[in-house]
């Protein structure tokens, strides 16, 4: 556990520089990182990768760090300011193509924002389907079930979505879509526990189009009264808008609630990094008063 603590504290750390288009009071509390699986995550006989940290140098000087080879994925904490109870709890699940998680821009930055404004904020580093899992493109899939459960244990009865980016928000909709399913044997007491969550954001996610890989977690659609909030730029140049924008009307017609943002800049990938008046940065306002505005 030690390993992966030093690995957190350290992406935590490159991730705390000033967040544009955010509220800029910060989490008090370093992330409490926890192992999704007891004894080691399921169907990895035949997986030998080997964990590794991977740096990208922005042309801006910004440096983003991301992780391969996941082996054993965890849930990182971050709650509220000391002594507040959380208003709501989200499973952050970050981009990158489903060969590496994002863990930097799209996790860490993320959960302390949101730990600013009241919410309990759980980065997930899931595991990549390419890697030999015996459970292939649902690996990811399987580690948001139980991140899920582990989060909704902490949160104090406070409602419990997941915010997705990207790949990230793939598997978000699979969660919201599959997510009830049994995709795992029983490992203790907290499988017994439900694993749709209450309400998903989903930025920039990739859905319908074009049609997924095998690589991906497969998304089946929205089937049920899902409440979602979605924002894209239509400038993207890796994940076509439309995604979103039939994402929301899917998600209407199967009975739940849509709030779709679609920005006419912003690019791919942009998170918290885009600086007002840049047009996308104000999703991230936009999101909290969604939340805030929830029903039960």
């Amino acid at each position: 556990m030690s390993s992966n603590w030093n690995r957190r504290r350290l992406l935590a750390a490159s991730g705390a520089m000033a967040v544009a288009g955010a509220t800029s009071v910060r989490a008090e509390a370093e992330p409490e990182t926890l192992e999704l699986w007891p004894g080691g995550a399921p169907g990895g006989e035949r997986v030998g990768v080997e964990e590794r940290r991977v740096a990208y140098n922005w042309p801006d000087g910004r440096v983003d760090y991301s992780i391969e080879g996941v082996r054993r994925p965890t849930l990182a904490l971050y709650p509220p300011a000391k002594g507040r109870r959380p208003k709501a709890a989200v499973l952050v699940a970050p981009g990158g193509g489903f060969s590496k998680v994002v863990i930097g821009k799209e996790g860490d930055e993320i959960a302390r924002w949101l730990a600013a404004n009241g919410v309990l904020a759980g980065v997930l580093l899931y595991r990549l389907p390419r890697d030999g899992w015996a459970a292939g493109a649902d690996a990811p899939l399987q580690d948001a079930q139980r991140a899920l459960r582990l989060l909704r244990s902490r949160a104090g009865g406070a409602r419990t979505g997941a915010l997705g980016f990207s790949a990230g928000g793939t598997i978000a909709a699979a969660l919201a879509s599959r997510g009830g399913g049994a995709l795992y044997p029983i490992v203790d007491e907290l499988d017994t526990r439900p694993t749709l969550p209450d309400f998903v954001g989903l930025g920039y996610p990739w859905l319908t189009h074009p049609q997924a890989p095998p690589r991906a977690t497969p998304f089946h659609g929205f089937n049920g009264p899902t409440k979602a909030f979605l924002f894209h730029a239509e400038d993207d140049p890796k994940v076509d808008v439309r995604n979103s924008r039939e994402a929301a009307t899917a998600i209407i017609a199967a009975g739940g609630k849509a709030e779709l943002k679609i920005f006419p800049t912003g690019g791919h990938g942009f998170a918290l990094r885009s600086r007002p008046p840049a047009p996308e940065a104000a999703w991230s306002e936009d999101f909290l008063r969604w939340l805030d505005q929830l029903d039960g």
